[in-house]
């Protein structure tokens, strides 16, 4: 038998190792860091120094990492293991073990053996619930997901509309500017043609007249100016003095006649004593007689420009009038008409103005389109996430009562705020961009001011459902509001990741802790 100086080590060093084996506080995969050293000794995790292996849970905390204590509350910045056997293992502070208060997150009551407490093992039940939980979740998500891939169809659907739309536009405003210059050269071509015919009419003899009795004519004209002076006296009567909350729709309708034949009354006055004066006083105004031409030699009339070619002035209104009182053998010295040497002229004065009125109508045309394509261009360049996912929910509005208010938000445009007392609607913000590349954070800013405060403002962050909804509404500073929200935009579609996230804060297995720790307050 070999003496127990030999066998002793070998002692120690086998109850150390089954001492490791079921280190209390320690994952199953971490285990292997707790093994002492030949010499009993063991060194903290981070490194930092030594002790003896026998000072590990002995609620004292030597490390600076408080790697020493993962089965004690020793260490504040420790971290205990709950195996959780039947469920999903998980982590809590260090500072919760042995509290006397049973820990929701370590079912098997495994944090919890000071005697203080006696906590049931509650797996099994945790399990179930879970399983529940969990299904509904996937029931959620799968309904999220066939209503993100039919957004997804909708909004590439709208974006291939935009880009035929506008290879459409673009064309045709090539089309249409080609046309444009087209009819502009139309245009200036006839401009030229009016001004040399025009200049070629002045310099051409004057046309002859038979004799005629002017001082006649210009009794004729006076006769009727002064019953015209009658009738606008009568009308202007009526006007200021008919009964105006009777609707006789004939007076209306004389006075409304009266309105617009008053606004150039003064001018068809003047226009036509001016002309009437250019017979009499100007040697080379319309005509000279000579005694041994024919009675049927025509009277020139002067000449519009090539802007009012084609176009009946009041003079010539009131001059048809005349025209039906004269004698009959002198109604054509009435310039009713043009005469036979204005042709030329008055038919360039019609293209013209043809050629005018086409251009701008392209022109119009031109701009509608540019418009439009000015549009689809801002759409096109805007943010609607990835896929296009984002785009068919533009303008989709949702509300949440929260008692006291009711708070909207209209994705890409407006939130608000509503008083369930009074109704008053205050603006909470218009949506600015997407906060994340994952497209599932939204800023709304830009809203009224508050009070002694900045503008209002609402940060929505979204997570998966199957229809966009406001969940909760917050104000953690002032002004500045919390939406969490769902909708099927931001549901992960299974060819989009690798595999499916775990949602249980650590399952069973795992390397080290996920970060995410239950901590008790």
């Amino acid at each position: 038998m070999a003496p127990l100086r030999y066998t002793l080590p070998c002692i120690l060093a086998a109850v150390a190792l089954v001492q490791a084996s079921t280190l209390r506080g320690v994952a199953p995969e971490q285990q292997p860091l707790y093994t002492p050293e030949s010499d009993g000794q063991w060194e903290c995790l981070d490194k930092s120094k030594k002790i003896s292996f026998t000072a590990i849970n002995d609620d004292y905390c030597d490390c600076p990492d408080g790697s020493d204590e993962p089965g004690t509350s020793a260490c504040p910045n420790g971290i205990f293991y709950c195996q959780n056997e039947g469920h999903i293992a998980a982590y809590i502070k260090s500072y919760a073990v042995n509290d006397g208060v049973c820990d929701e997150v370590c079912c098997d009551g495994s944090d919890e053996t000071s005697g203080l407490i006696t906590c049931p093992n509650r797996c099994k039940q945790a399990a179930t619930e879970y399983a529940r939980e969990q299904a509904a979740l996937h029931k959620i998500h799968s309904a999220g997901i066939l209503a993100k891939r039919k957004l997804i169809q909708q909004g590439q659907e709208i974006v291939t509309q935009w880009q035929e739309e506008k290879s459409k536009l673009e064309d045709e405003l090539v089309i249409k500017r080609a046309e444009l210059d087209r009819h502009q050269r139309e245009i200036d071509g006839l401009e030229d043609d009016a001004k040399r015919h025009l200049s070629k009419k002045s310099s051409s003899k004057k046309s002859k007249c038979p004799p005629c009795d002017i001082n006649t004519l210009r009794d004729h004209i006076q006769t009727l100016e002064d019953e015209v002076e009658t009738l606008v006296t009568i009308l202007k009567d009526m006007k200021r003095d008919h009964n105006h909350n009777f609707h006789d729709m004939a007076v209306k309708a004389a006075i409304a006649g009266y309105d617009d034949f008053i606004d150039g009354y003064d001018e068809l006055k003047a226009d036509i004593n001016n002309d009437l004066n250019n017979y009499i006083t100007s040697d080379q105004s319309a005509f000279e007689i000579h005694d041994d031409e024919s009675e049927e030699e025509n009277v020139e009339v002067d000449q519009d420009t090539p802007e009012k070619a084609g176009k009946v002035s009041f003079v010539q209104i009131l001059l048809k009038k005349i025209s039906n009182v004269i004698p009959p053998d002198w109604r054509g010295l009435i310039p009713l008409e043009r005469s036979e040497n204005n042709v030329g002229l008055k038919s360039e004065g019609s293209a013209l103005e043809a050629a005018k009125n086409i251009h701008g109508k392209i022109k119009d045309t031109i701009q509608e389109a540019e418009r439009k394509l000015n549009i689809i261009n801002d759409d096109l360049a805007k943010d609607y996430g990835k896929q296009h996912e984002w785009l068919k929910l533009k303008d989709v509005c949702t509300e949440k009562n929260e008692g006291e208010y009711t708070y909207s938000a209209c994705i890409f445009g407006d939130a608000y705020q509503k008083s369930n007392k009074d109704g008053a609607r205050v603006k909470l913000g218009r949506f600015e961009k997407f906060l994340d590349d994952d497209h599932t954070k939204q800023i709304y800013s830009r809203g009224t001011k508050c009070w002694n405060g900045p503008e209002r403002s609402v940060r929505a962050t979204f997570e998966c459902g199957g229809e966009t909804e406001i969940l909760e509404v917050t104000e953690p500073e002032k002004c500045e509001y919390q939406y969490r929200m769902k909708t099927p935009a931001v549901c992960p579609i299974p060819e989009e990741v690798n595999k499916e996230q775990p949602i249980a804060t650590h399952a069973k297995g795992d390397s080290k802790p996920n970060g995410v720790v239950h901590e008790e307050l």
